[in-house]
Protein backbone atom coordinates (compact mmCIF):
# COMPACT_ATOMS: atom_id res chain seq x y z
CA UNK A 1 0.00 0.00 0.00
CA UNK A 2 2.91 2.54 1.05
CA UNK A 3 5.89 2.57 -0.77
CA UNK A 4 8.14 3.03 1.98
CA UNK A 5 6.57 1.57 5.26
CA UNK A 6 8.95 3.35 7.59
CA UNK A 7 7.88 6.67 6.29
CA UNK A 8 5.06 6.54 7.78
CA UNK A 9 4.78 9.07 11.10
CA UNK A 10 3.85 7.11 13.77
CA UNK A 11 6.56 7.88 16.51
CA UNK A 12 5.06 10.53 18.79
CA UNK A 13 7.22 12.87 20.56
CA UNK A 14 5.92 15.05 23.42
CA UNK A 15 7.63 18.30 23.91
CA UNK A 16 6.11 20.99 27.10
CA UNK A 17 7.14 24.46 26.27
CA UNK A 18 7.07 27.49 28.87
CA UNK A 19 4.68 30.62 27.99
CA UNK A 20 7.17 32.05 26.06
CA UNK A 21 8.62 29.52 24.01
CA UNK A 22 5.30 28.70 22.81
CA UNK A 23 5.10 32.52 22.16
CA UNK A 24 8.17 32.27 19.89
CA UNK A 25 6.71 28.66 17.67
CA UNK A 26 3.04 30.37 17.23
CA UNK A 27 4.55 33.43 16.30
CA UNK A 28 6.87 31.34 13.81
CA UNK A 29 3.34 29.43 13.03
CA UNK A 30 1.36 32.66 12.14
CA UNK A 31 4.04 34.18 9.92
CA UNK A 32 5.16 31.21 7.88
CA UNK A 33 1.28 29.58 7.90
CA UNK A 34 2.40 26.47 8.40
CA UNK A 35 1.05 23.78 10.96
CA UNK A 36 2.96 23.17 14.45
CA UNK A 37 4.00 20.11 14.04
CA UNK A 38 5.53 20.24 10.46
CA UNK A 39 7.25 23.51 11.67
CA UNK A 40 8.43 22.03 14.65
CA UNK A 41 9.67 18.35 12.68
CA UNK A 42 11.59 20.57 10.52
CA UNK A 43 12.90 22.91 13.05
CA UNK A 44 14.08 19.37 14.97
CA UNK A 45 15.16 17.83 11.53
CA UNK A 46 17.41 20.76 10.28
CA UNK A 47 18.81 21.25 13.75
CA UNK A 48 19.74 17.43 13.97
CA UNK A 49 21.38 17.37 10.44
CA UNK A 50 23.44 20.59 11.69
CA UNK A 51 24.66 18.43 14.97
CA UNK A 52 25.26 15.44 12.50
CA UNK A 53 26.76 16.69 9.57
CA UNK A 54 28.39 20.16 10.58
CA UNK A 55 30.83 20.06 7.31
CA UNK A 56 28.19 19.10 4.95
CA UNK A 57 25.69 21.98 5.97
CA UNK A 58 28.23 24.44 6.81
CA UNK A 59 29.98 24.01 3.28
CA UNK A 60 26.38 22.83 1.55
CA UNK A 61 25.97 27.05 1.70
CA UNK A 62 28.93 27.75 -0.97
CA UNK A 63 30.32 30.62 1.10
CA UNK A 64 33.84 31.14 -0.10
CA UNK A 65 36.54 29.80 3.02
CA UNK A 66 37.77 32.15 4.72
CA UNK A 67 42.06 32.31 4.85
CA UNK A 68 42.08 30.77 7.97
CA UNK A 69 39.73 27.73 6.75
CA UNK A 70 41.59 27.22 3.81
CA UNK A 71 45.02 26.69 5.99
CA UNK A 72 43.78 24.14 7.97
CA UNK A 73 42.40 22.29 5.19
Amino acid sequence: MYQDPKRIRKNRVSLNLDDYEAAVINALVDYTGTDRASLLRQMLIAQAEAALLPTTSSMAGGAPLSEAQTRTI
